[in-house]
């Protein structure tokens, strides 16, 4: 049986950033592009607008993290969750162009900068928790694909429950953080915003 590698070196060019980033910007342009009327019921979750509470986008951004960061958990846990890590990957990437698209659509060129200022940021900061949730998901899904097709237990790391319960708990904190940030700047500058 061919050996499967979990070797970070041999890896790599699947779980790079730069690998990454590109499905998230691939799916991006997809959702621009090829709209689908169930994802209108979730846009409204990424939008800001003038008159909700700073809890409210505070809460709203933390909880499209949590969403990212728990499936990320859920998919790292299981041998064959490496499809899936890329699969949600591309539908953050895909939400967000669909997201721009509709904004775009129900306020035309006065979209263009509260698209920049308030939807931007919070599309870059779930990008960011995306891309290191769904890394350490990868790495921890090819180590136990390793374990069951060959028996290799050298990435005892990647193996570390309770190292990769920790990385998660880490991720969640920072996403609190970041969500505490996006939200109030998003709030206050919809205070000074006409639209």
């Amino acid at each position: 049986m061919k050996y499967i590698s979990t070797n970070p070196e041999k890896c790599s060019k699947w779980t790079s950033k730069t690998f990454f980033i590109f499905i998230i910007i691939a799916g991006i342009i997809i959702g621009s592009i090829i709209h689908k009327p169930f994802f209108e019921c979730i846009c409204p979750h990424f939008y800001s607008v003038k008159g909700n509470s700073v809890i409210h986008d505070i809460t709203n951004t933390f909880l499209i993290s949590l969403f990212y960061v728990f499936s990320a958990f859920i998919v790292g846990s299981s041998a064959l969750g490496q499809p899936l890590a890329f699969l949600l990957l591309f539908y953050g990437g895909y939400t967000f162009g669909f997201c721009t698209f509709l904004m775009y659509k129900f306020y035309g060129k006065a979209a263009v900068i509260p698209i920049i200022m308030t939807f931007v940021p919070k599309a870059a900061v779930i990008s960011v928790i995306m891309i290191l949730a769904l890394r350490t998901a990868f790495r921890s899904s090819a180590a136990l694909f390793a374990v069951y097709c060959d028996g290799d237990v050298r990435d005892s790391r990647e193996l570390n429950l309770k190292l990769y319960c920790i990385r998660f708990i880490v991720l969640i904190l920072v996403s609190f953080i970041f969500s505490v940030a996006v939200g109030t700047f998003d709030y206050l500058y919809l205070r000074m915003c006409k639209l």
